[in-house]
């Protein structure tokens, strides 16, 4: 076999084993899992307006709509219990529109278009629907970050899929496979800099294909939430900032560039959730002074940060209501602030430009919420709203003058790997054992015990030990950008995280 079609057999064999990982977590829990899946089902199941069938009106009661069950708030009889299995949904069998709700986005107050692509997979039965939506979403996940690392020159390709490898478990992950809008807004985030960045060095076709790659994933990020149209705009304002010098020489990707704020621009200030900025969150807290407010919040503020590790109180999935153990976020934190750290030797001043206005918009995004809402973190808003961000953020600590900063020793990539490979099997395993029994019970295989599981597919021994096997692939296969060994003539590597550049062989690719 040629080298190139081992490229591309090594290429189709990880996406493959993308799509196997994220089936999992699109296996791992019923309908109404996600957070706030009561209000986002019930906006899924009316994106296409009234119908007798799905989404009926309530006579006198414009702000209400008649739901199914299990696309209705009842569907999330579990939440807030984590010793509480998905069996409570076994008596709410019923498709027929019958519950009465105001809460969902007939309103306008999202975008509509997260709901409109996911309806078009509603089918008569409620559970299967959110099956296929579940894993709707995680091809339109692995699709636009293989078609977004196809495009890239080889010397930027990591920036299509380490940051987000990095940063994905476990909340990354189970939103990206879930029916929850901040999938798109991570995904959005983490594919539209890098392609608008990399099309300002490019030319020919790479340079325009990138430039209308960067348009769909704007749509993909803009799409989700009014808080992701606003990661959308931060994204172009922060490349066109860093890429100045370029914006003549590149007409092409600065028009494209144009076209993406124009459309984020014109999504957030149709949606009624952009209120959010100007508006409190529905809480308070009167008791505390304004200075008291902002020293306690400045001070838990990295707890919104971690969370997307599973660290802190705010380290849960689902409703908040799943606890990991310590070691997933030891593994994962490790792991990523250890390759930050290595990117951060190598520095230019566009970098750190780049690096100082992403850093501060982790403060200030989420204390301007906290602040005009007068509450405390963890009350309202939720490391799942500063996910995208971090994820960026990570993106732009590997970036270097012509490729990427990130250099691993043989011992520093099988560590990382083995580090990220046995987090995600332990989070995963967790997530299938609270919904299939509770967690209450701690074998390790699930056996004749289940309470919960999906009448379709395998069984969740087998999901969880396949969705494992191909997370450990991906992040091999695509740390493996960053592999180098020590050259013989002139010694080995420096001792260290990574290796440096005059000492190691270049990069292997898979």
């Amino acid at each position: 076999m040629s080298r190139g079609s081992r490229t591309v057999l090594v290429w189709l064999v990880t996406c493959l084993a993308a799509l196997v990982a994220l089936t999992g977590w699109s296996m791992a829990s019923p309908p109404g899992s996600s957070p706030d899946d009561d209000y986002h089902l019930a906006s899924i199941w009316c994106a296409q307006g009234v119908d007798p069938d799905r989404c009926a009106s309530v006579e006198g009661e414009p702000g209400q709509r008649l739901l199914p069950l299990l696309a209705s708030g009842a569907g999330t009889c579990f939440a807030t219990d984590f010793a509480a299995s998905g069996a409570c949904q076994d008596d709410l069998t019923s498709t027929k529109p019958q519950v009465a709700t105001g809460h969902g986005n007939w309103g306008g107050a999202y975008p509509p278009y997260f709901y409109r692509v996911m309806s078009v997979f509603i089918g008569p039965e409620v559970p299967r629907s959110v099956l296929a939506m579940r894993l709707a979403s995680s091809v339109i996940v692995v699709a636009l970050v293989a078609g977004l690392a196809a495009l890239l020159p080889r010397r930027r390709r990591p920036l299509a899929a380490v940051p987000l490898v990095l940063t994905s478990v476990p909340l990354s992950l189970s939103v990206l496979a879930s029916t929850n809008p901040s999938g798109w807004a991570v995904l959005g985030a983490a594919t539209l800099w890098p392609a608008l960045y990399v099309a300002f060095e490019v030319d020919g076709w790479r340079r325009n294909a990138l430039a209308a790659f960067a348009v769909l994933a704007a749509f993909v990020g803009a799409g989700s939430r009014a808080d992701g149209c606003l990661f959308v705009l931060m994204s172009v304002a922060l490349v066109l900032i860093i890429r100045v010098r370029h914006l003549r020489r590149a007409p092409v990707v600065t028009a494209a560039a144009a076209v993406c704020f124009v459309l984020a621009a014109a999504i957030f200030l149709s949606s009624g959730h952009a209120s959010a900025l100007t508006e409190s969150l529905g809480y308070t807290r009167p008791e505390l002074t304004t200075t008291q407010l902002l020293l306690i919040n400045l001070s838990s503020l990295p707890t919104l940060w971690l969370g997307a590790f599973s660290a802190g109180p705010l380290g849960r999935i689902g409703w908040l209501d799943t606890p990991l153990p310590p070691m997933v976020a030891m593994l994962t934190v490790a792991a990523w602030f250890g390759v930050l750290l290595q990117g951060w030797r190598r520095v230019f001043p566009a970098k750190l430009v780049a690096l100082g206005l992403v850093g501060a918009a982790l403060v200030v995004q989420p204390m301007y919420l906290l602040m005009q809402s007068h509450v405390l973190v963890g009350e309202g808003v939720q490391p799942r709203y500063v996910l995208p961000v971090l994820v960026i953020f990570t993106g732009l600590s590997l970036l270097g003058t012509r490729g990427t900063t990130l250099r691993l020793t043989p011992p520093a990539y099988w560590g990382i790997v083995a580090a990220l490979g046995l987090a995600h099997a332990v989070a995963l395993h967790v997530q299938v054992r609270r919904y299939v029994t509770g967690l209450d019970a701690s074998k390790i295989l699930f056996g004749d015990d289940l309470e919960w599981w999906w009448g379709v597919g395998p069984g969740p021994t087998l999901v969880w030990v396949a969705a494992s096997l191909g997370f450990t692939w991906v992040t091999a296969a695509v740390l493996r950008q960053a592999l180098v060994r020590p050259g013989r003539p002139r010694g080995s590597a420096r001792a260290g995280f990574g290796a440096g550049r005059s000492s190691a062989t270049p990069p292997h690719s898979a």
